[in-house]
């Protein structure tokens, strides 16, 4: 086993590892029933050689604003330290802050394209959707679309209208054979 893939593996590990934490915490109801995972969290990211992730996924746990642990600065903090590393989620984390905001952030739409952007170009599917979303060359008002839902809906009735049309032509060839071998006569 080469070290590279033993690296990716541990990677792999502490996302799905964080994950599951913060899969937890967003069951967790009051700071008590949270402690042990935001515990978990603290440890998971606190060696200086821990993936960047980690550190980061630290970070959201604090930035949950419907909870009563929600610590903007600690959890701010958190992010902005990973994104100075060399990993995409990190620095698309930190974009989409600064795209959405928060209480306590203002909007900042510059420094949200140039972090999602970094993590656009490092190839991170999540970041090249939003980027393309946010900044490519849309037609007017189609960003407005895509965030309404209507889009998802189209997409919907085209599917539905292409199964009837294909169950319908399939009818009607089924009824052509048919008659062509004489059933009908």
């Amino acid at each position: 086993m080469s070290i590279i893939h033993d690296d990716f593996q541990i990677l792999k590990d502490y996302t799905e590892l964080n994950q599951s934490i913060i899969d937890q915490l967003k069951l967790a109801q009051t700071t008590e029933e949270a402690q042990e995972f935001l515990d978990m969290m603290e440890g998971l990211a606190a060696p200086d050689n821990a993936p960047k992730v980690a550190k980061t996924m630290y970070g959201i746990a604090y930035l949950m604003e419907d909870k009563p642990w929600y610590d903007f600065e600690r959890g701010f903090e958190a992010v902005t330290e990973a994104a100075n590393g060399d990993d995409p989620f990190c620095w698309f984390i930190l974009g989409s802050l600064y795209l959405n905001g928060k209480p306590e952030l203002s909007k900042d739409p510059i420094s949200a394209k140039y972090w999602i952007g970094r993590a656009a170009k490092a190839g991170l599917k999540e970041a090249i959707s939003i980027y393309d979303l946010e900044w490519g060359d849309n037609p007017q008002g189609f960003k407005d679309y895509v965030k309404s839902g209507e889009m998802e809906k189209d997409i919907w009735w085209r599917f539905y209208f292409r199964l009837i049309f294909i169950g319908l032509g399939m009818v009607v060839a089924i009824i052509l054979v048919l008659y062509g071998l004489g059933v009908f006569g």
